[in-house]
């Protein structure tokens, strides 16, 4: 078994996959609890565990700063915790300790802030560990009496109602199909395309520059802040906050003058873009999740984004170049009716 492996315990309260984490993941993670939440389990601790050696019974006090501390002060440790959404109105709560050379990964089910009991795995080992018996963990003595409870969750919903709002996200397919592109680069004239945004990641334009040959060719894909590495990983993300595009050199037409008509280009760019929303209820309907993966075939399709253009390679932009805007080829008909 590796550190990423998945160990799977029935615990006390459910069967559930249970996945080991470096401390390097103690970082805030999507799940992970917050400051209050960590508040609320933060006291001493009584663990039982079962062990392939014998049974144990131990006292440890988990502060809300991450840090386990034994009755023994010498006896150091981390932990950290996430949560997840159950069937019924109560949240799952993992929490993960490393003290001594076990990983402790309990599981408990918790209304509100608090969680009192826990069932679990012990692996031992830090490089490859193993599964060396189960636990139960009993919260004795909270750091935050039940009367402070009301005040932590107060606190944390101040903390959250003040965070923006998360950026809407668009489903690749809410991309796909036909545009009028307009690329107006530094020093040139602007010119105007129409491309086919095709469902396997490729694209094609017609027209601009010179007459009907003149043609950017090239991929694109769906992108967003944190959601992939790479041009690989983005390539499969099904669902971004802004649109990408990499006109290649060898995909597009190339004369002395420039790729694609583009006069003075003649190199492989970047067109990064937005997408726009034009009324408050395109804005209502993106965050509601119309534009995302999870509306399927019923999502709605972005009609108009915009954004500038870059020289350099995808993972390492040089400089901005440009300026690009793209409008669905029916939206931009019906501009002209």
């Amino acid at each position: 078994m590796v550190l990423a492996s998945l160990v799977w315990r029935a615990s006390a309260v459910h069967s559930v996959p249970i996945k080991i984490r470096s401390q390097v993941a103690l970082t805030a993670a999507e799940g992970s609890l917050e400051p209050e939440e960590l508040e609320a389990l933060s006291g001493v601790w009584k663990a039982e565990l079962r062990l392939d050696d014998g049974d144990r019974t131990l006292t440890w006090r988990l502060a809300a700063s991450g840090r386990v501390r034994g009755l023994d002060e010498n006896e150091e440790g981390v932990w950290w915790a996430d949560s997840a959404p159950t069937e019924s109105a109560q949240q799952r709560v993992t929490v993960s300790l490393r003290v001594r050379d076990w990983t402790i990964l309990a599981v408990g089910e918790r209304t509100g802030l608090r969680c009192t009991q826990l069932g679990g795995a012990v692996l031992e080992g830090a490089e490859d560990p193993c599964h060396v018996g189960e636990c139960d963990l009993t919260l004795a003595l909270a750091d935050i009496g039940s009367d402070g409870l009301g005040d932590l969750e107060a606190r944390l919903e101040r903390r959250r109602s003040a965070r923006p709002a998360r950026p809407a996200t668009f489903a690749k397919r809410a991309f796909v199909g036909r545009w009028r592109m307009l690329i107006d680069m530094e020093g040139g004239a602007p010119l105007s395309y129409a491309v086919v945004l095709r469902p396997g990641g490729t694209f094609r334009t017609v027209g601009g520059g010179e007459g009907e040959a003149a043609v950017l060719g090239g991929r694109w894909a769906v992108w967003g802040r944190g959601m992939a590495k790479g041009v690989a990983e983005w390539g499969v993300l099904p669902e971004g906050t802004h649109l990408w595009m990499r006109v290649e050199r060898d995909a597009s037409t190339s004369t002395l003058a420039g790729i694609g008509g583009l006069a003075g280009v003649h190199e492989s760019f970047s067109l990064w873009s937005e997408p726009s929303l034009s009324s408050p209820a395109s804005e209502l309907a993106a965050l509601a999740g119309a534009y995302s993966s999870s509306a399927g075939e019923r999502g709605a399709s972005v009609a108009s984004c915009s954004g500038a253009a870059y020289f350099g390679t995808a993972s390492n932009e040089y400089y901005r170049a440009g300026r690009c805007s793209m409008i669905r080829e029916e939206e931009a008909e019906a501009g002209r009716g």
